[in-house]
């Protein structure tokens, strides 16, 4: 028993190495996906701000195509002043031409904040354009970073698979049935220490007389709280 309990501890250590790579083959999936999601989120910002810019643009050239119909418009207006006969019409044209002047003021004044915003846009339009072309790069490379990552782990662990089921093929039926069982009702943890008479699974007093049997490591001994399988190394528990 002393031989197959010290080999199921040898395949818990090869187990425990398996989930640590397998969280990380898991992980890596959703940090690609985490990336793609940034550089998307930035392309749509960046999107929405040039239809922004463009229609900022188009009300702009909206506005100085009125202007221009409206300042040739006071131009017939004033060579009109030296056509009319009575004070009457003078002053009514004469009106119409310091209205028509006031609104193309409000609309030059409306021209210059537009431009001004689009100036603004446009600046941090650049700032995000190169900003995605710096975040596709490193995305880029971290992706295939990673992507080596995951290829040099999926054969890891399949190495570490075969190690395990190799140890496990020579304990009996039942004890690799119990450390399976453990295994994945447990966390991934079927086998552990003791330490000053407290099971390192569960963190549990155990009664002195099974802590000094399962020190022995000569028979299979369970912790009477987590039911996980007793290996006692001396070693560790003088650390």
């Amino acid at each position: 028993m002393e031989h197959e309990l010290k080999t199921i501890h040898e395949a818990q250590q090869l187990d425990t190495q398996i989930i640590e790579k397998e969280k990380k083959l898991v992980s890596a999936p959703m940090m690609i996906e985490a990336m793609d999601q940034e550089i998307e989120e930035l392309k749509s910002k960046i999107l929405k701000e040039k239809e922004i810019i463009d229609e900022l643009e188009k009300e702009r050239r909206k506005k100085e195509k009125e202007l221009d119909i409206d300042k040739e418009k006071i131009k017939k207006h004033e060579s009109k002043l030296y056509e009319v006969k009575t004070n009457k019409e003078y002053q009514a044209l004469l009106k119409e031409i310091e209205t028509a002047k006031a609104t193309n003021d409000k609309t030059e004044e409306d021209i210059l904040i537009l431009m001004e915003k689009v100036e603004e846009l446009k600046k941090d339009f650049e700032h995000l354009s190169a900003q995605l072309k710096k975040s596709e790069k490193e995305f880029e490379q971290k992706k295939n970073k990673l992507l080596k990552e995951v290829e040099t782990i999926d054969k890891d662990v399949r190495k570490l698979k075969e190690e395990r089921d190799n140890l496990l093929s020579i304990v009996s039926k039942n004890l690799k049935a119990t450390y399976r069982t453990l295994i994945e009702k447990r966390a991934g943890t079927a086998v552990v220490n003791l330490k000053n008479g407290v099971c390192l699974g569960c963190f549990m007093n155990i009664p002195p007389q099974l802590f000094i049997e399962a020190t022995k490591n000569r028979q299979l001994i369970l912790c009477p709280s987590c039911n996980r399988i007793f290996y006692f190394q001396e070693e560790f528990e003088e650390q």
